[in-house]
């Protein structure tokens, strides 16, 4: 026997016995698949957000955050969100920071037979990002470090087209249609509206308007941006610029659903199996995709929200309603039916090396004949009905990001800001904001309100109300 047989056999054996040790492992995931945890879940942290209770919400997610490796990186994100309606902008821009890196540092690739996940399923994997939460990361570190000393936020701006960039390319390496991928405008109105308020840089300002007027042209206001960088002008004589920056309604989230297998998912699983069997068995066993009808898979869920848009005003002039830039919601979905096929994909995979795996451990057993048929059927159907979809995302991002700009005077002012239902009427409290406008300057109001206004960022400062 050569050596190169004697290699393959050996890297039989070895996958044989792994596949033995994932049958075990997956009878352990159904035999303890009845245990409920009995305290605090992120939709009750989530849902203790979008009530208000901040303080009971940041408890909920901080106790969460330590708790399973696979749900960390989840609540952190969410725990982020919640420190910045807080007011705690340091500390969110701290941990998304940090977040950032981890996510950075994760492997771009994971390997379809992780061995953890083809026991249980992908929630037993690292927690990755989706694509438009990654650039969202980077415009809410943005957004953090405006609402702070704003020393870093064009390079966060920055760091979020850059992001979109790569993700554009990844998308094309995969097959994917790189529009699926639609580009967050928000981060690049940012960056034009701090490349004005140098009253220098105002060619720049005025590529970063037109590139959000490409992004989003149903964003009305940004015509008016445009013009008014390539006048040179950043705002009156004795006026100063206030942007509200709105964050409205329930961001998306997944929930579990059941998808049929198509044609290019088969393919596209073929193509994985093929990979994953050089690797891990040699040429000579061929492992063949069984006939799968459907399997479970995550889909976008945008939870309801009456708040429609916020009305601001200052004193008795009504200054206008904030205006759709981004929204979260048309994002999620776009990107999840792109990657739809490849979701599908995994999971056709997966279900082929278990009932690999199940063969693999009657035939160690001895079992043969309706003993062994039996054996498999009942263990790969009681495994297979253990699996779950992925359903972890960020859920306290909005469901869209909406902005108003106003010029106003310099001095003392203060804003009324109205959450607003879709038919124009105010149903709950309007927020009365104090703030002092600089001539010639830029001030950022992050308003945060997924039903109502939860909190307004920065904290106001101690102004008189304007008469």
């Amino acid at each position: 026997m050569n050596a190169l047989v004697v290699f393959r056999e050996s890297r039989r054996a070895a996958w044989r016995q792994a596949a033995g040790r994932a049958v075990w492992i997956g009878l352990l995931c159904i035999s303890v698949a009845g245990c409920r945890a009995t305290g605090a879940t992120v939709d009750q942290a989530r849902g203790a957000f979008a009530t208000g209770q901040l303080d009971t919400a940041a408890s909920m997610l901080s106790e969460l955050a330590e708790g399973p490796r696979t749900t960390r990186a989840e609540c952190e994100l969410d725990l982020a969100v919640v420190e910045l309606a807080r007011g705690d902008v340091t500390s969110a821009e701290s941990r998304l920071r940090t977040l950032r890196d981890h996510f950075d540092a994760l492997p771009q690739t994971v390997s379809v037979g992780d061995a953890v996940a083809v026991a249980t399923d992908d929630n037993a994997r690292e927690f990755h990002l989706s694509g438009y939460e990654q650039v969202m990361l980077r415009t809410l570190l943005a957004l953090c470090s405006l609402a702070g000393d704003q020393t870093d936020a064009e390079a966060y701006c920055l760091q979020a087209q850059q992001r979109q960039s790569e993700l554009a390319r990844q998308a094309q390496e995969r097959q994917i249609d790189p529009e699926a991928y639609g580009q967050i405008a928000l981060a690049h109105y940012l960056r034009g509206t701090l490349r004005e308020a140098t009253h220098q840089n105002y060619d720049d300002a005025e590529r970063a308007f037109r590139l959000v007027s490409t992004i989003q042209p149903s964003f009305a206001p940004v015509g008016q941006d445009i013009a008014r960088a390539a006048n040179g002008a950043h705002s009156e004589p004795g006026h100063g610029v206030v942007y509200v920056i709105a964050c409205v309604g329930h961001g998306p989230r997944l929930v579990e659903t059941v998808a049929e297998t198509t044609t290019a998912s088969m393919q596209i699983a073929s193509m994985m199996l093929r990979a994953h069997e050089n690797h891990e068995q040699g040429d000579d066993d061929e492992l063949v995709l069984p006939n799968i009808a459907s399997v479970k898979v995550p889909a976008v869920q945008v939870p309801p929200s009456r708040l429609a848009v916020i009305g601001v005003s200052s004193g008795s002039e009504p200054l206008g309603v904030t205006q759709t830039l981004t929204d979260l919601g048309q994002l999620a979905c776009r990107q999840v039916e792109a990657e739809m096929p490849w979701t599908i994909a995994r999971a056709v995979v997966r279900r082929t090396l278990k009932e690999t795996s199940v063969h693999a451990a009657s035939n160690a057993l001895g079992l043969q004949g309706s003993a062994a048929t039996v054996f498999e059927f009942a263990a790969s159907s009681a495994w297979s009905g253990t699996e779950k979809a992925d359903t972890r995302c960020w859920g306290l991002l909005p469901r869209e990001v909406q902005v108003l700009r106003a010029e106003l005077p310099a001095g003392a002012q203060t804003l009324q800001l109205a959450p607003l239902a879709g038919d124009g009427r105010c149903f709950a409290p309007t927020i009365h904001y104090p703030l002092q406008i600089e001539d010639g300057r830029n001030h950022y109001v992050l308003v945060m309100a997924p039903e109502q206004i939860l909190s307004v960022v920065p904290a106001p400062v101690d102004a008189p109300e304007a008469l």
